[in-house]
């Protein structure tokens, strides 16, 4: 994740591309809002999943509804705002499929695929792992709203808890190789952490 880069024959307007190429501070703050609470119910479910562990389990809960109202916002703002429309562009070009194949012949070729907002592996990369929290998250919190009795909805509880049971690990490996990624583009000296400045543009 770093520069915002124009995909030619976007469905947005050229006027609108060109204040794309800086991430805006609500994209900052959106995108830091996720990663600390994406984090905590991912690891804290593992515990409980895989250990046994409740502990936390109250401020699993506290979290898991915080996250549900984050994602919520992040769609809005990623369908209602140019910036966003632009990266769901980016997850979702036809060019997608070319691009992934074309950053999988260079990492066989030992050469790094190139990341920022940008089709290709990366970006499919992003997209996979944020809507696969996004299922996971829902479907928690409409099994947890039919196990309070607020909700009455035959089988979402069995819904909820196995997409927890199985998406868990499955978001584990991708955040796992999210923060690895992220971690050599930031060591290779690419301007990756920028995304976290919340108090300035860029």
């Amino acid at each position: 994740m770093a520069e915002i880069i124009h995909i030619p024959g976007s469905v947005f307007s050229a006027q609108a591309s060109e204040n794309l190429v800086e991430y805006p501070v609500y994209a900052k703050i959106l995108h830091l809002g996720l990663v600390l609470s994406v984090t905590f119910e991912l690891w804290n479910s593992l515990a409980a999943l895989w250990f046994a562990n409740f502990t936390w389990f109250p401020l699993h809960v506290l979290a898991g509804l915080i996250l549900t109202g984050w994602l919520v916002l992040t769609w809005l703002v990623y369908l209602l705002t140019p910036w966003g429309r632009h990266l769901l562009g980016t997850w979702f070009s036809w060019r997608t499929p070319q691009a992934v194949g074309h950053d999988l012949a260079r990492l066989f070729r030992g050469k790094l695929p190139s990341h920022g907002v940008r089709p290709g592996l990366s970006s499919l990369w992003q997209a996979i792992f944020f809507i696969g929290v996004s299922i996971v998250t829902f479907g928690g919190f409409i099994g947890w709203l039919v196990l309070r009795g607020d909700l009455h909805l035959s089988g979402g509880a069995q819904i909820g808890l196995t997409l927890m049971r199985l998406g868990t690990p499955l978001l584990a490996y991708f955040w796992i190789g999210h923060v690895v990624m992220a971690a050599y583009h930031a060591l290779r000296g690419d301007a990756l952490w920028r995304i976290f400045a919340v108090w300035k543009r860029g």
